[in-house]
């Protein structure tokens, strides 16, 4: 059982070249897609060493270990 039959596909097919609006938008998640992904990924890890460098700077200030 085919789920797309050699008809569908080149239906399918004739619509996206003949169609620009359709290619135009297909394109543009086809790029979108991956980088709003990518974008998330980078905002946490930019959050993650910005909490990092933080907590660093505060334990120059405040260090736990004196020796004497």
């Amino acid at each position: 059982m085919e789920i797309f039959n050699q008809e569908t596909i080149q239906q399918i097919i004739r619509l996206t070249w003949r169609n620009p609006p359709f290619m135009a938008i297909a394109i543009a998640l086809v790029w979108l897609i991956p980088q709003l992904f990518i974008r998330k990924i980078m905002a946490k890890k930019y959050e993650r060493k910005k909490i990092e460098i933080q907590k660093n700077k505060i334990q120059k200030l405040y260090p736990t270990n004196t020796t004497k």
